[in-house]
């Protein structure tokens, strides 16, 4: 499945990362800085990066909600997908 390109404009983006220094602690800000220094360094791939970050925004869902803005849609779809065949749904 191949992932489409989203663009996102520099203004949302500082908007997002201004929400979540105002929403979450320190040591999770530092958490979400080292996995996308992860990804844009190559160590960790799209998916790598929604599955941590979902973990680590599992009490802030509106910043969940978001975060999706910026993956490809076919990521979150499949990692649904995935959620909905492991409930058996």
């Amino acid at each position: 499945m191949a992932a489409e390109r989203v663009t996102i404009g520099h203004e949302e983006a500082v908007d997002f990362v201004r929400k979540v220094q105002k929403h979450i602690n320190k040591e999770t800000y530092k958490d979400l800085t080292m996995i996308l220094f992860a990804f844009s360094n190559k160590r960790k791939d799209v998916v790598d990066v929604y599955r941590d970050v979902v973990e680590l925004f599992a009490d802030y869902p509106d910043l969940l909600d978001d975060f999706h803005r910026f993956l490809p849609t076919s990521v979150v779809i499949a990692d649904l997908e995935s959620k909905f065949h492991i409930l058996n749904i």
